[in-house]
This record gives C-alpha cells, sequence and structure tokens, in this order.
C-alpha cells in the first residue's frame, strides 16, 4: 500500500538507513533522501527508486526545500567522524532539524539513540546521543526516540569492532570495563522498531529503550561470538591505565572502524547500556527480539560477497578495504573495448588457456592444494555457468557482460572470491576486479597479510592483461 507524502530518510548514507531505505520502499512507501554529498548514493542498489536532495543539517536555509511535503522523517544522523567536537555539532543539527520539522509540519519525527541511563556517569558519546534527541523535542513535532546499545549485524561498526578482533586475538585483551553489562540487538530487530513507529500513533512522544533477549557483558559478546565461529578465545583483563585513544588507535589498525570514531564507541561501552524500561514490548508487543547467538547466525549468513553492497571509489585505481568481515583488494581500470569483448576474455580464463599473468603461480597454488587434499587445478567447463568449475573455483555468479564471480574452494583458512564487473562507458569499459577473502582466525589473517606480496603481483598482472587490446595480450606462460 503506498502512503501520502513521501518518508524522509535524513543521514541516508549511513549504516542504519541502507537497512532501512530498501524495507521502506519494499512496504510501499516513496522515500526522500536527505545528504551533505547526494553522489555517496549514487551507486546505491535503490538510489534510482527514491529522491535524493542535497541539504546541510548545520546550514537551516537548505532544509525547508527538502522537508517540504514529507509526511514524518527518520533521524539517523551522528557527527562522530567530525572530531572531539561532534557533541556540539550534533547539538546544533538536532536543534536545526527541529525547528525545520515544525516548520514543515511534520506529523512525526523517529529518532535512534544511544542506549544509556541518563542519570548515571556516561561517556560524551553517550551523554550527546541523549541530548541529541532532547534538542529533537524542543520543536513541536511528536518525536519517537529509541534508544538502543550494541547492533548485530554486518556493517554495523560495534558489531565489526567484535568480529575482527574476535577473530584475530587468541587472547582477548581488554580492561576491567569488559565486564559491564550490554543488551545487543540484532539490526533486523532495530529495523522493525523503526518501520514499526511509523504506523503505531502511541510511540508518538514516548523514549523507547530496545534490546535483544540476553543480557550479557562485552566480553561475553565476544566470547560467545568466538564459539559460534569454533575459535578458542580468552579474555586477558589489563590495567584500568590503558588511554582510549591507545586502545582506539589498535581497533583503527586491524578493525574497519577509524580510530577517530572508535574513541567514543569505546568511550559508550564504559557504563552498563542494558534496557530498564518494558515500554518497547507495552507498545511493540508484536515484535519479538532474537537473542544474541540467533543474532549472530543471522549476520553469518551474510558473510558472502552477494551480501555486500561494496562501494568502489571511483577514481582509485587500487584499494584495500576491510568490510564486513572481508579483506578486499580492489583495482579497476578503463579498458579500450566494449563489453560484450572484454566479457568474452574473462571467461575464457582457466583451464587450458591459463590465467594471462603469472600462470605458473595459478598452477603451484593448485598443486599445493591437492598435496593438502584439496581440488586443485580441475580444467573448465567450455561454457560457464553458474555452479560451473574453473580450476579450484565454482562460479558463484554469472551476469552475461556485467559480472562474473569465482568462489575458491581451496583448503585455506579462509574463504576467498575472484570477482569483476563491468561497467560500460562509451565504445569502451571500466572493469572493476575484486579479490574477497574471509578470514577465520588468526591464521586467516596471517594467510592473507603474508601471501599479499604475491597477491599483489599477480592481481597487478592479470587486471592490465585483461585490459590490454586482443593484438598486445601474449599467450599465457
Amino acid at each position: 500500500m503506498t502512503m501520502p507524502g513521501p518518508i524522509l530518510v535524513a543521514g541516508a548514507s549511513g549504516y542504519i538507513a541502507s537497512r532501512l531505505t530498501p524495507r521502506l520502499l519494499a512496504s510501499g512507501y516513496s522515500v526522500r533522501c536527505l545528504a551533505r554529498k547526494p553522489w555517496r548514493l549514487a551507486d546505491r542498489s535503490w538510489s534510482a527508486a527514491v529522491e535524493i536532495v542535497k541539504a546541510d543539517l548545520l546550514m537551516p536555509e537548505t532544509l525547508a526545500p527538502a522537508l517540504q511535503g514529507t509526511r514524518a522523517a527518520f533521524y539517523l544522523v551522528h557527527s562522530m567522524s567530525s572530531g572531539r567536537h561532534y557533541p556540539e555539532l550534533d547539538l546544533r543539527a538536532a536543534r536545526n532539524f527541529a525547528e525545520a520539522a515544525t516548520s514543515a509540519g511534520l506529523e512525526q519525527i523517529i529518532y535512534l539513540g544511544g542506549l544509556a541511563d541518563p542519570q548515571s556517569h556516561i561517556s560524551p558519546h553517550m551523554r550527546s546521543r541523549i541530548e541529541s534527541g532532547a534538542a529533537l523535542r524542543e520543536g513541536s513535532t511528536p518525536v519517537t526516540e529509541f534508544r538502543a546499545g550494541v547492533i548485530i549485524g554486518p556493517g554495523s561498526i560495534s558489531f565489526e569492532m567484535i568480529r575482527f578482533i574476535s577473530e584475530q586475538f587468541p587472547l582477548l585483551p581488554g580492561p576491567t570495563w569488559l565486564r559491564n553489562l550490554s543488551q545487543p540487538i540484532a539490526v533486523d530487530d532495530v529495523i522493525a522498531y523503526l518501520l514499526a513507529a511509523l504506523e503505531t500513533p502511541a510511540s508518538r512522544g514516548q523514549v523507547i529503550e530496545i534490546g535483544g533477549a540476553d543480557v550479557m557483558t562485552h566480553a561475553a559478546t565476544m566470547l560467545t561470538y568466538a564459539r559460534l565461529r569454533g575459535l578458542k578465545r580468552s579474555i586477558i583483563t589489563l590495567p584500568p591505565i590503558l588511554p582510549v585513544r591507545w586502545i582506539a588507535g589498535v581497533v583503527g589498525l586491524l578493525t574497519p572502524v577509524p580510530a577517530k570514531i572508535a574513541i567514543p564507541l569505546i568511550g559508550g561501552l564504559q557504563a552498563p547500556s542494558i534496557v530498564q524500561s518494558d515500554s518497547a514490548r507495552r507498545i511493540f508487543h508484536a515484535i519479538q527480539p532474537l537473542d544474541y547467538p540467533r543474532a549472530l547466525a543471522r549476520a553469518f549468513e551474510h558473510l558472502t560477497p552477494g551480501s555486500v553492497e561494496l562501494r568502489v571509489p571511483p577514481g582509485a585505481p587500487v584499494t584495500s578495504l576491510k568490510q564486513e568481515g572481508f579483506l578486499l583488494d580492489v583495482r579497476q581500470v578503463h579498458v579500450p573495448l566494449p563489453q560484450p569483448a572484454l566479457f568474452a576474455r574473462l571467461t575464457a580464463l582457466g583451464g587450458q588457456a591459463g590465467w594471462l599473468y603469472a600462470n605458473m603461480f595459478w598452477r603451484l597454488r593448485g598443486w599445493l592444494d591437492r598435496l593438502i587434499g584439496g581440488p586443485g587445478m580441475r580444467g573448465r567447463q567450455p561454457v560457464l555457468q553458474p555452479g560451473g568449475v574453473v580450476d579450484f573455483y565454482r562460479v558463484d555468479a554469472l551476469v552475461p557482460g556485467e559480472l562474473l564471480r569465482l568462489h575458491a574452494e581451496l583448503k585455506a583458512p579462509g574463504q576467498g572470491w575472484m570477482e569483476w564487473r563491468l561497467q560500460p562507458q562509451g565504445d569502451a569499459t571500466r572493469l572493476v576486479q575484486i579479490a574477497w577473502f574471509a578470514p577465520r582466525g588468526v591464521t586467516g589473517f596471517l594467510y592473507w597479510y603474508l601471501l599479499a606480496p604475491i597477491h599483489r603481483l599477480v592481481f597487478r598482472g592479470l587486471i592490465a592483461r585483461l585490459a590490454r587490446p586482443a593484438a598486445e595480450t601474449p599467450a599465457p606462460h
């Protein structure tokens, strides 16, 4: 059923918005996305189905056109990446939005904040989230404020910290605040609450604490993660004198979470984050949040490239990324060939034709794999199709002219894929080559980083040979 008036999503380029927006569309709502940098939304799978408007919450004059005609708004904004003065920016942004919402006559603002007891000693980050909710309520628009703690789902910065630290440390180091209680909640449950609030008048004007079915320590979240991944982990408590900035630096080095964002997040862990009110159960009795193991299991199901909305910067020829459990080598190049010709070259790789560059390395890896019980080099089918074999790969996805993704069946401490994406550029093609690796445990990370010099050589050479005109491409050796 299509609802009257679009729903505005402020903070549209963020994690929760990227999950919420397609669900809004699937539910029949028209959606308007507010973004300070609209180009960040251009390559989202749903971008063509929404209206994208440029506005800056710190520039009130840009907000009136963005909110005009909207029915309700989701406020999913924070400024943690802006440096140590971000609480002041968050407060200004919330007040500007509240005033604009009042002027536009919005029926409702739905805000996702942080779960903490405002009467206790909490971090500046958690205090900022609570104060932002209060600033939104300064206007006349009814506000539904949800307060959530650790959100479990691929891409959530809290979950990615748990994931990457638990995978890489057999002895999990942490200060004494790892004993603090938390109530982690699955991202799907967060989205369910946000959606339900749109059509639940009883939620308006309410502050609603939401959490999963389990209350546990921060240490237990990591130990449970490790157990479900089949990893043996123990906690080692470090002296409380370790500065947050030092811990954040380690997090920034080993996880996808930048240190400047890890600082406020880690600060927020130093106080309990549990639900103390039963308002969520009373108002949204149909929503039964998952327990922590089931939330993790659902996140593990998405540890495949097809589940990741990878955003490749168009101007970067080589990019190394950590994203949603993967280590990635991303390369792109302009190829003076039309899509069909380049795709034909891709689908001819492997088997007797070889791999265009450093074929001896591919064969050596296959021989070593066969030696330890893997499939090794098995040749290939004449015509590729999903599920077909290409040496030690199996075709995972194939869209003629656009996409080829191969899943490695090698014996390795993790799962690997090779992927090529083709995008037309006139009579030429933009080729994006992605090596995906989902490491399992510290051996998986060591495997990736120790082989990095060889990988860089092979991946660089392969895309360079693919990009050459056919007459310049030498026979495999």
